[in-house]
């Protein structure tokens, strides 16, 4: 009897895994657009914390290196291309890091 349950469950499993997000109740919807928000924000979430620890390590070397330097901007690139921040605000943003402040 085990043996003619496991080919049953195995092939509704398999189908489970592989329905698309379409055929999804509207509910199992809203979540998984929820789900996908929610990640988005920590991805965002994600990149100001490591700016602002590249802010607090400036702070106590007296600024920013190269290194950091060229980090926060491809920080502030990021939040434009796959964040929808604009241009001015993320001028806005480096500016409040401190990054208009450094003197070459």
């Amino acid at each position: 009897m085990v043996s003619w349950l496991r080919p049953t469950a195995a092939s509704g499993l398999s189908a489970a895994l592989t329905c698309p997000t379409t055929e999804l109740p509207p509910y199992q919807q809203d979540h998984a657009l929820a789900a996908f928000e929610q990640g988005d924000w920590l991805a965002e979430l994600e990149l100001l914390q490591l700016a602002n620890a590249l802010q607090r390590t400036a702070i106590t070397r007296g600024g920013y290196d190269g290194h950091s330097f060229d980090l926060m901007f491809a920080i502030a690139d990021v939040l434009e291309s796959d964040h929808g921040w604009s241009f001015e605000q993320s001028d806005a943003w480096l500016e409040r890091m401190g990054l208009w402040e450094e003197e070459f």
